[in-house]
């Protein structure tokens, strides 16, 4: 269903549920240039929606998949939760939107925690959308049997994070009191360059000498990302248990069905 759309909402009335696992989104900064309007009801709307339904219908826990994309340029690094926002898409705009509201309803009887996210990547991700997430972007090209085209220099960062430590942060902290209220930096606190990336992905591949084309870089793309992930820890007693070498490997034989 679309969680923008009101008129849809008529189908969770009565469906019994005690918690929202709220990661329906529009997934690309690039893409939000394309249709702003589509992006903000995607995040904004689509969240405030939810989130009423929860209020009304006494649903007491709501957990937000927001980015690391709202912070904008890194002023300085790991970035913590007190950095300054300064989104550079839409895409990042609607997620400080949509987390202003879980913020307010926070105070209205839901017990809300939002995760900013790190360049999550690993299985089931879509490999058919060329505009998230380099990890999937990069390996389709690999698979399809072209170039990779890399949109900007190699010696951009971010913080990739595998998803079994995503899913497992926020299963510890669904039912954690210490989380509620909380908003938390989801990533692994590792710094990994395009570079190095690359580099991963075609050793699994066996060939280091894979071609690689440079093309210029996206609308508000950032440079480099790594999160400080302290808060998480200690509130939630959880630490990324994927290395990048591991990750990559795991993801890899996933999409050449060694899995």
């Amino acid at each position: 269903m679309n969680l923008a759309d009101r008129a849809h909402y008529s189908r969770l009335e009565s469906m019994p549920f005690d918690a929202v696992f709220h990661l329906a989104a529009q997934s690309s900064g690039e893409a939000s240039f394309a249709d702003p309007w589509y992006d903000y009801n995607s995040h904004a709307t689509a969240t405030f929606l939810l989130l009423d339904l929860c209020r009304r219908r006494g649903v007491k826990r709501f957990l937000y998949g927001s980015s690391m994309a709202v912070y904008g340029d890194a002023q300085y690094l790991p970035v913590d939760e007190r950095h300054p926002t300064n989104p550079k898409t839409f895409y990042a705009a609607g997620k400080l939107a949509a987390e202003a509201y879980v913020r307010l309803h926070s105070t209205l009887g839901v017990d809300t925690t939002i995760f900013r996210m790190f360049s999550v990547y690993g299985p089931n991700q879509n490999l058919a959308n060329k505009m998230q997430g380099m990890v999937s972007i990069y390996l389709s090209f690999i698979l399809e049997g072209k170039p990779i085209i890399v949109k900007g220099p190699n010696d951009r960062f971010r913080d990739l994070t595998y998803i079994d430590d995503v899913v497992q942060a926020w299963l510890l902290a669904w039912q954690n009191v210490n989380a509620f209220g909380k908003l938390y930096n989801l990533g692994t606190g590792t710094k990994t360059t395009v570079e190095g990336l690359l580099r991963c992905l075609t050793d699994c591949f066996g060939n280091s000498a894979y071609p690689i084309e440079y093309a210029p870089g996206t609308p508000g793309d950032q440079h480099g990302m790594v999160a400080c992930i302290d808060k998480l820890r200690n509130d939630c007693g959880w630490s990324p248990a994927v290395e990048l070498a591991a990750g990559i490997s795991k993801t890899v034989k996933f999409y050449t069905n060694e899995h």
